[in-house]
This record gives C-alpha cells, sequence and structure tokens, in this order.
C-alpha cells in the first residue's frame, strides 16, 4: 500500500468511507469490520489499537445515512498519493472476505470520483469486465432438449 499520513482529523471521514465500502455488498462480514480496523490502526502512529473514538464510531456506522459526496467534501484537497492510498485500502478490503463482488468495485469508482482522482488513480485496483456478444468459436451451443415423450 501507499505509505502515506493523514491529518487526524481526517480518520472519522476515513472510517466513514471504509465501513461504507465494507457495506457496499449489503453484506457485512467480520473479516471485513476487523480489516477496517486494522488499515486504520496502521495509520495511527505508535498505535495498538484504535481509539475509543474510531472504534465506536465503526460501531456505529449506518450506510443508510452515509454520503460519499458529503464525506469526500469534509475530506478536502486530497494529495495524489492520499486519494490513492484511500483507493488501495478499498481494494484491500474488498478482498477481506475473499470474495469479489462488483457492487465493491463500484463503491471503489464512486468514491475515486468523489474525490476528484484521475483514471491512473485507480490502475489495477478495479475488476474489469469485458463482454463478448457473440459466442467464442471454442464454446459450442448447448444440444437441444431431448423431445417430450407422449403420454
Amino acid at each position: 500500500m501507499t505509505k502515506v499520513t493523514f491529518e487526524a482529523d481526517l480518520l472519522p471521514h476515513l472510517t466513514d468511507i471504509l465501513m461504507a465500502g465494507a457495506h457496499a455488498d449489503e453484506e457485512l462480514d467480520g473479516r471485513e469490520v476487523e480489516a477496517v480496523q486494522n488499515l486504520l490502526v496502521a495509520l495511527i502512529k505508535d498505535a495498538d489499537e484504535l481509539p475509543a473514538g474510531l472504534a465506536q464510531r465503526i460501531e456505529e456506522f449506518d450506510p443508510e445515512t452515509f454520503d460519499i459526496k458529503r464525506t469526500a467534501y469534509a475530506m478536502g484537497d486530497l494529495s495524489t498519493e492520499q486519494r490513492r492510498a484511500v483507493l488501495e485500502m478499498l481494494s484491500d478490503l474488498a478482498e477481506a472476505d475473499e470474495e469479489i463482488d462488483l457492487a465493491e468495485d463500484e463503491f471503489l469508482r464512486s468514491v475515486a470520483v468523489a474525490m476528484g482522482s484521475q483514471p491512473e488513480e485507480l490502475e489495477g485496483l478495479t475488476v474489469e469486465v469485458e463482454l463478448v456478444s457473440e459466442p467464442s468459436p471454442s464454446r459450442r451451443a448447448p444440444p437441444p432438449p431431448p423431445p417430450k415423450k407422449k403420454d
């Protein structure tokens, strides 16, 4: 992960973004909550555990009232490195439950937009899906269903 520092007053907003990311697939997993805690502790110099205020914020987080635009605005003008670090944390968080979910990827992209990230800041962090309009020549069509039996 990109090593950056965040001012202490940004950590509550970052906590909200990470918790919203944990809820993005509408299935909060204990591993995701633990990942949020670990990501935040890693940002706090000489910390072994979360400060009580951030732990309480995690506990009381309500995804229904979360507003990404308001939260991104409250965080102010982050540096390119800080924005990339936020996106990397969300990407790591998306993998915490060992499931790749397109809703988590969509959330990561919405955070990037809200923070004013450039497209290259998302490089390597998002899922790219290629839709194929015609069957591949190597894949044959399934056989027709068997005829119905007459009674």
